[in-house]
């Protein structure tokens, strides 16, 4: 089995310390160095090299790879990553981001997730819909998925599933969530097998961005398609894909413009809504708004009632709406 290690470099005990308590929490094996020379014999291998700032001040260059300056001296880390170009993580680690990193260098079962933000250029046009039916298919196809209610005053995903009187943690329990958590997905509500984060009306939440980066990342190593319901503030910035909604009408490509200029968002690729009154042809959506096209979704009556009775939005009537969410699925995990 190859061998998974992170790599220290430094010369300060109460560094290798804090290093290697946190590592130890995370199962990640810590291999120290003091030197240049003694660092360049591992530094290839590691999944992730560490290197305080006592260490890195007698470097004029440092090799390829993930690496990070780490250190209490804010100014020295300044002025290290600015000879070397390699970015900071200060201490103390009030973030927990030591312990995402440490995280990320373990791995996990993953393989690869892809986090999906869903972002509607206006209401009306059943981004959460769309958002659930995207995990719920995935996970009908075989592929981990999760959904995660990023929606201001959205009214949680759970009425959207009928899901609300289900047992498991809500983003009330979730908020101080920090740095790297465990499988968070066994203590979730669920339906389908896709774990679903959302929100508890009767303690409403408004998530950090930390708890969200937290409770992502663990959802991303033990899922291959994490889709995310967003407001356009919300949209996280580490997601792999943005995916905006728009109507095939004027007015909703026009919203759309005016939230990508206002909000500075960059979507990777649009899912187009068509209907009645939505009749542009998608190509011109796509050029109107500097995006591929990564979807279309057609008008189905049938969702409103699924959603009334707290059913998933796929299969039986919406037998349209299935085929067309399940295609958007194969094109996000290829």
């Amino acid at each position: 089995m190859e061998d998974t290690y992170v790599l220290l470099c430094t010369r300060d005990a109460a560094v290798a310390e804090l290093v290697e308590v946190v590592a130890a929490a995370q199962e990640v094996e810590v291999r120290l160095a003091g030197d240049l020379e003694e660092a360049g014999h591992q530094w290839a291998g590691a999944r992730l090299r560490l290197v305080s700032t006592e260490v890195a001040s007698r470097w004029d260059s440092i090799a390829p790879g993930p690496a990070h300056l780490i250190g209490a001296d804010a100014q020295h880390l300044a002025r290290c990553s600015a000879q070397l170009g390699v970015p900071v993580l200060p201490l103390p680690d009030a973030e927990g981001r030591l312990a995402q990193l440490l995280a990320g260098a373990r791995g996990g079962t993953g393989g690869g997730a892809s986090v999906v933000a869903m972002v509607g250029a206006s209401g009306g046009l059943g981004v959460s819909t769309l958002a659930v039916a995207l995990a719920l298919s995935a996970a009908r196809q075989g592929v981990a998925a999760a959904v995660v209610d990023l929606a201001s005053y959205g009214g949680g995903l759970d009425l959207l599933l009928g899901m609300e009187a289900s047992d498991g943690a809500r983003w009330a329990d979730l908020a101080g969530a920090r740095g790297a958590l465990g499988d968070i997905g066994p203590g979730l509500p669920s339906v389908g097998g896709v774990p679903v984060v959302t929100q508890d009306r009767a303690r409403p939440s408004t998530p950090s961005r930390e708890a969200v980066a937290a409770v992502l990342d663990a959802l991303s190593r033990e899922h291959r398609l994490v889709v995310a319901d967003c407001s356009p503030g919300t949209v996280p910035a580490d997601a792999d894909q943005v995916l905006l909604m728009v109507g095939a009408d004027v007015r909703s490509v026009a919203s759309g413009r005016m939230l990508a200029e206002s909000r500075g968002l960059t979507p990777s690729g649009l899912v187009v809504r068509r209907g009645n009154g939505r009749a542009l042809p998608t190509d011109v959506v796509g050029r109107a708004l500097g995006a591929p096209v990564a979807g279309t979704i057609g008008n189905d009556r049938s969702l409103p009632g699924l959603a009334e009775l707290g059913l998933p939005p796929l299969g039986g009537p919406a037998r349209r709406f299935t085929r067309q969410v399940s295609a958007m699925v194969r094109e996000l995990v290829a």
